[in-house]
């Protein structure tokens, strides 16, 4: 039988195989670049960011130190030498008594300094061996306002 039309000539519909995976489209490289790409931008910054940042962590660890230690004349030194690590020497180095509480202030966004923890600061900076000790409530307080600002103080940008 040679008539086309016949049922008997039908065939099974033959399925295409899965499609691979391998290699893929040409958008698909471009979109994999552009990812790759925005991923070491991403983990640039961050570095960065973290080598910016990383006195913060070192003074930190330092308060918590003076902290349990109970000697509390070590806080200005360390608070200068975090400044220090942050903005450039000519504009934090000079700065000493109400400029430097208000710099604290400022660069924190707060009022600590300024309201009670500066005096305490200021006292234990030039404390001699007569001076009285700050008391039980001014140590917690100046404590509690150089954390807070060692946490919250926000450095000028990089370059500027």
């Amino acid at each position: 039988m040679d008539d086309t039309t016949s049922l008997q000539n039908l065939h099974d519909i033959v399925v295409p195989g899965p499609l691979a995976w391998w290699p893929p489209a040409p958008g698909w490289y471009v979109v994999i670049v552009i990812a790759a790409g925005a991923l070491l931008v991403l983990l640039w910054n961050a570095w960065r960011h973290w080598r910016r940042n990383r006195y913060r962590g070192e003074a930190l660890r330092e308060l918590a130190r003076i902290g349990r230690t109970g000697d509390l004349r070590e806080l200005p030194v360390l608070l200068k030498r975090a400044a220090l690590s942050a903005w450039p020497r000519e504009s934090v180095a000079g700065l000493a008594g109400a400029d430097w509480h208000r710099f604290l202030d400022e660069s924190a966004n707060t009022d600590r300094f300024g309201s009670g923890a500066g005096e305490v600061l200021e006292r234990l900076a030039y404390a001699s061996g007569s001076d009285r000790p700050p008391s039980e409530r001014e140590s917690a307080a100046v404590l509690d306002a150089a954390r807070f600002w060692l946490k919250r103080h926000r450095a000028p940008p990089a370059g500027g």
